[in-house]
């Protein structure tokens, strides 16, 4: 039933640390509060990141665009407990400002969060983070999307199906 809230925006959620990031693909990544700035992001009971978040109170919600897909769908297809998926990615991790987890250099801007609140919902966890730092490249121009220069990623229901926003700009 929740297939009808689809295309939704995929993100990296970044746990770990720079010797051993584990970034996983989540499309259930929601703002919560401009004051303070909190985000949420539920991830599944069973994912080896909601170990490391549950451990380490932070993550990253970094935000790719299309050129990334193929790592985008390393993160959500490979599991952090069998093996390395920075390994088999093509992106760089650099270290956060203000948090263990990493950021992703090629992201288009990576969001610092503390946890603040987790929340059992179901077969997932939902943890409310507050957003400590964010940096971002050339595709934010004042905390807004440059949408005729950048695709940004989203996941247009399951599995391999991924589409990105159009430039078109339609008002009421």
């Amino acid at each position: 039933m929740l297939g009808y809230l689809y295309p939704l925006r995929t993100y990296f959620v970044v746990a770990g640390d720079i010797e051993k990031p584990n970034p996983m693909t989540a499309d259930w990544v929601i703002p919560l509060s401009f004051n303070p700035p909190l985000l949420g992001v539920a991830i599944g009971k069973k994912r080896h990141t909601r170990k490391l978040i549950e451990k380490q109170k932070d993550f990253v919600i970094a935000v790719p665009t299309v050129e990334l897909l193929k790592d985008v769908w390393t993160a959500g297809t490979l599991s952090g407990s069998r093996e390395n998926k920075a390994e088999r990615m093509g992106v760089t991790f650099v270290e956060s400002k203000k948090v263990t987890a990493p950021s992703i250099k090629e992201c288009q801007a990576n969001i610092e969060c503390k946890v603040v609140k987790q929340v059992e919902t179901g077969d997932h966890i939902f943890f409310v983070g507050e957003i400590v730092n964010v940096s971002h490249g050339d595709g934010f121009v004042d905390e807004k999307p440059d949408i005729k220069n950048y695709k940004f990623l989203m996941h247009a229901f399951s599995g391999k199906n991924f589409t990105y926003q159009s430039d078109e700009l339609i008002k009421p």
